[in-house]
């Protein structure tokens, strides 16, 4: 049950990591540090030491949360304006960060 718990915090950190980084107007070294922070801060090594299953379902939740989020915008995207939605540079509503 403790890997289910580590696995859903991963999911919520990367998800999160995701829609910060998208909707931030500028890109800067503090998003990078918020990242780094998510992903091996001392709070989480102290919650889930290295090594253990536990950091393992961490890290896999991590990266679930995080691709869900942008295959979610892909979808989603596909289906209101189809792929010229995911080509249109100019379009705010495109799912990759374009600057």
């Amino acid at each position: 049950m403790l890997e289910w718990g580590a696995f859903c915090f991963g999911a919520v950190i990367g998800w999160f990591t995701y829609f910060t980084m998208r909707y931030s107007p500028t890109h800067a070294l503090s998003d990078i540090a918020v990242v780094i922070g998510a992903v091996g801060g001392a709070a989480i090594l102290a919650l889930f030491p290295t090594g253990t299953s536990l950091f393992g379902n961490y890290g896999v939740g991590l990266a679930v949360g995080f691709f869900s989020y942008v295959a979610i915008l892909i979808i989603a995207t596909l289906r209101t304006a189809g792929f010229k939605g995911l080509v249109d540079q100019q379009d705010k509503k495109n799912p990759f960060m374009n600057g």
